[in-house]
């Protein structure tokens, strides 16, 4: 079955059958998944998927490629393949959303199937922030996440403190997840061929079982989920190249100079690093100082 390319929301569709199989081969689905794949455009990865799981479930925005996998799947072929026999012999549960995964309630839908859900995508370059957000908000209603995404945008992702592409994401996401680089893509599998290649990544909500310092865990379970830590980091990515001494004049007008140089010392943070510098520790560090100071939760 063959379809020609129609493309409404950015997709760039992933061509190469072996780097598919590669990814699928990554996630070691088992038949008791509840797996959710967001964007199966042409459904390269979503063949190799249905019949190895307990429930697949699509989501797509475009209702014409939600429509030619659906098809694709409960197709009658007699020249069926052995993923179609998998299907039948696992009765593997198929569902279908025609909505922007923007929207998707996760959290709900997970409480739904009462299991938490399993996600694969190659998203949308347009949306890999937005998205990231979300799975952030979210991220209780996911056991784990294989994501494609463009190189560069996985890079920063994944950047630990003293890389220069750390970045504002790259804390939040450490403080919400645990990260594998798995391999990248080079642009010539898709099509339309995007103008970078990509990485596919591993993501897994952070355990905090595994910090001895239970303390710690407390802290970067508030960090976590608190808007305001977010915004904090934001703020101080801003100023990325200004070292922190002088970046504290410029940022959270509402706290003295003084008094904010003070927490940073109280803080053993050093006033000569810059941002991106920083660990996640001594993010959550100089925000928990802020926090109190400012009298917020």
């Amino acid at each position: 079955m063959s379809v020609k390319t129609k493309v409404k929301f950015g997709q760039n569709f992933l061509i190469n059958k072996e780097i598919a199989e590669k990814i699928v081969e990554s996630c070691n689905f088992t038949e008791d998944d509840n797996v959710v794949e967001i964007g199966p455009g042409e459904g390269v990865l979503t063949d190799l998927i249905a019949g190895k799981v307990k429930t697949l479930t699509i989501i797509e925005i475009d209702p014409f490629y939600l429509s030619y996998v659906e098809g694709k799947l409960y197709s009658n072929n007699q020249n069926s393949n052995r993923q179609t026999e998998d299907r039948q012999k696992n009765k593997c549960d198929l569902k279908f959303f025609n909505i922007d995964a923007l929207k998707f309630d996760f959290i709900e839908y997970s409480k739904s199937m009462n299991s938490k859900l399993r996600l694969i995508s190659n998203l949308p370059y347009e949306i890999s922030s937005p998205i990231m957000e979300k799975f952030n908000k979210e991220k209780n209603a996911f056991k784990d996440f294989t994501l494609m995404f463009q190189k560069e945008f996985a890079g920063r992702l994944i950047a630990k403190n003293d890389e220069s592409a750390r970045s504002a994401f790259s804390v939040i996401v450490e403080a919400n997840f645990e990260t594998e680089l798995l391999f990248d893509v080079f642009k010539e599998n898709f099509h339309p061929m995007p103008k970078i290649d990509s990485s596919v990544m591993k993501m897994f909500p952070l355990d905090l079982n595994k910090f001895e310092d239970l303390k710690y865990s407390e802290d970067i379970k508030w960090a976590a989920s608190s808007p305001y830590f977010s915004y904090l980091v934001h703020q101080l990515f801003k100023l990325r190249r200004k070292k922190l001494r002088n970046s504290i004049y410029a940022s959270f007008q509402g706290i003295p100079p003084d008094v904010k140089a003070k927490m940073y010392e109280d803080s053993n943070i050093d006033l000569d690093k810059r941002p991106q510098s920083l660990t996640l520790e001594e993010f959550i560090k100089i925000a928990i100082k802020y926090r109190d100071y400012l009298g917020l939760e």
